[in-house]
């Protein structure tokens, strides 16, 4: 057979076949919690809807409890392209593009609807245009509930007790800002450091959501006391490399985006139904719980001396209010 029939010949079995016949494209996710985790809920969802979209001409590979490097490093990656997909805390994002800072401000969110009218929408179309000009492009909003503080010294009930305490924060200008701000000691460790950090007692606590709590094991890290404290939401999206995106074929990108949506509703659903029982199995194996008897005080300090401070450090005053307006929120002034 001449080359130009073998070629023809091929390109028909091809055509006829469609995506059956191409080689399975294979994809890594890079998680930085432990598969049991809200992360791990959003990798796992994201790989169903592909491989079952696709049926098997994607495959996806997730790497859980920092096994590809810390998330520092594997947004670094995900950035130039060598890692196409990672999930990581909204904080290491900043260092890439600083206007998405502005989600860690104390104090921006109430509650879970305004959390959720916050990333969906033209808050999340805002949102992905800040992180399409660092070259990540978000697909799903991984929610984490808020960041409780927990330590392994005394009850938290007030202000006042922060004062003795050293905690773990991720490397976060604001949230290092905030702490102080609440009259605690902060200390920037790696997520893949902390339980280690937590159980020789270099830093006495750290703040995470129940879930979270639970995965990381932190009771094991004499993580005693924890109080439900709201000064921060958790966000960790998945996001993808925008130059792996761009050499996609268009039906795989269209795959992706979907698959990340349902991603983010998955991980909704399980948040809302997991995190209280989280809670009750905590409170079962000795974590005391406690609320806040002056969180009006808590709001007060965030409002008045860290916004202020950090309104540069996360894109300016003109930033914050844009992103305030298609969220729906009162301008801040």
């Amino acid at each position: 057979m001449s080359l130009k029939k073998l070629f023809l010949s091929t390109l028909a079995l091809l055509l006829l076949l469609g995506t059956s016949a191409v080689a399975a494209e294979t994809f890594k996710v890079a998680v930085g919690d432990p598969e049991d985790s809200e992360q791990g809920v959003v990798a796992n969802a994201f790989k169903q809807y592909l491989e079952e979209k696709s049926k098997g001409a994607i495959k996806v590979e997730c790497f859980f409890g920092g096994s590809l490097g810390d998330e520092s490093e594997t947004l670094r990656n995900v950035q130039k392209g060598t890692l196409p997909f990672a999930v990581a805390g909204i904080a290491n994002l900043v260092p890439f593009e600083k206007r998405l800072g502005l989600l860690t401000l104390p104090y921006l969110f109430d509650n879970l609807d305004e959390v959720v009218a916050g990333t969906n929408d033209k808050p999340a179309e805002l949102l992905n245009s800040y992180a399409l000009k660092a070259g990540f492009r978000v697909l799903t909003w991984t929610y984490t509930d808020f960041r409780y503080i927990s330590n392994s010294k005394h009850p938290i009930k007030k202000m006042a007790d922060m004062q003795d305490l050293k905690f773990r924060v991720p490397q976060s200008a604001v949230l290092i800002a905030a702490y102080k701000a609440f009259g605690g000691s902060p200390t920037p460790i790696s997520w893949a450091e902390t339980f280690t950090a937590l159980q020789q007692g270099v830093v006495d606590g750290q703040c995470y959501g129940y879930i979270g709590f639970k995965a990381m094991k932190f009771n094991e890290a004499n993580q005693k006391y924890l109080t439900e404290v709201h000064y921060t939401y958790q966000l960790q999206p998945l996001v993808m490399s925008e130059r792996v995106y761009r050499k996609m074929r268009p039906e795989v990108q269209k795959l992706v985006v979907e698959a990340g949506k349902y991603a983010q509703e998955v991980v909704l659903k399980y948040q809302k139904e997991n995190g209280e029982a989280a809670k009750k199995e905590l409170i079962a194996a000795g974590l005391v719980v406690d609320q806040l008897e002056d969180e009006a005080q808590w709001k007060k300090a965030a409002m008045e001396k860290v916004w202020p401070e950090m309104a540069d450090f996360v894109g300016g005053k003109d930033a914050i209010n844009a992103y305030l307006k298609v969220a729906g929120k009162p301008e801040w002034k």
